[in-house]
């Protein structure tokens, strides 16, 4: 697949669901922004919310990476992923991420969390979910 860049437009939202499972098509989007020739402007395709992402479909963003790169398309990624996360309870994995707070943040991740979004953003908006919209918005107005 072609690597994104993240200068003028963000990657998908959060809550956009690939394979039935929210924040997959964000993850997908900045592991193609991790590639050679993408640009991620800031965003983090290995840390954070990804590694929440990968903790709960037991999927490894390097071997993800991996695949997108040699992809011919997303459909090739979603195949892909289905047959890693047929077996998961993803309603229960969605309610979990769609409602996850930024306070239960692990302290290893707490101050890149927080040089991450600013104060304010994070006293308005407590979910996770939330916070990345706003932020998304905030950094790309009118987008």
């Amino acid at each position: 697949m072609v690597p994104l860049s993240f200068l003028a437009a963000p990657p998908r939202g959060p809550r956009t669901q690939v394979a039935g499972i929210v924040f997959t098509a964000r993850v997908i989007d900045k592991l193609r922004a991790a590639l050679p020739g993408g640009e991620l402007n800031g965003y983090f395709p290995f840390t954070g919310f990804s590694e929440l992402w990968a903790h709960y479909t037991k999927v490894d963003l390097t071997a993800l990476q991996r695949r997108i790169e040699t992809a011919e398309s997303e459909d090739d990624v979603e195949a892909w992923l289905l047959e890693r996360t047929a077996e998961l309870d993803k309603p229960k994995i969605n309610a979990k991420m769609e409602g996850f707070e930024s306070a239960r943040t692990p302290e290893s991740m707490r101050e890149t969390f927080e040089q991450a979004y600013p104060a304010a953003l994070r006293e308005r908006h407590t979910v996770v979910f939330d916070l990345l919209e706003a932020d998304d918005a905030l950094r790309y107005p009118g987008g």
